[in-house]
């Protein structure tokens, strides 16, 4: 006798090799990274779909250093922050990020003051630039 389980199962998880690369053509790395984000709703136990957000988050942070002055790069505050901050939904860490911009403090010291690991220095750097509240002159 069989029993019936009352559970729902889950979606079959897509083809995560194909969508990402397709993506990534089209739209780039941020909007991928954020469609793997809501994608984790969806399919919470799912280690490929969680492997692919890491790799878009390394990706992220290699473009970031790809800048002609990679850690002697200066980052600064927008004016479209300074006027308008409110706008932007920061979390704790990148809100203290944004509190050590001077406009003095290179990418290399702002990893020393940071308390947070590097990677994730970066990747909080990376996307307050995405959105615009950081800008790094050339």
């Amino acid at each position: 006798m069989r029993r019936m389980s009352s559970l729902p199962k889950a979606p079959p998880a897509p083809d995560w090799s194909r969508l990402v690369a397709d993506s990534l053509k089209q739209n780039g790395a941020w909007y991928t990274y954020l469609k793997l984000i809501e994608a984790r709703g969806a399919y919470p136990d799912d280690l490929s779909l969680r492997g692919y957000t890491e790799i878009l988050r390394t990706t992220i942070v290699r473009d970031f250093l790809a800048h002609p002055k990679a850690m002697q790069a200066v980052p600064k505050l927008t004016a479209e922050f300074l006027s308008n901050f409110d706008r932007f939904n920061l979390t704790a860490q990148e809100g203290y990020l944004i509190s050590l911009i001077d406009g003095r403090l290179d990418l290399q010291k702002l990893l020393i003051l940071s308390p947070f690991d590097p990677f994730t220095t970066l990747f909080n750097l990376a996307k307050l630039q995405h959105e615009r509240a950081i800008t790094v002159p050339q």
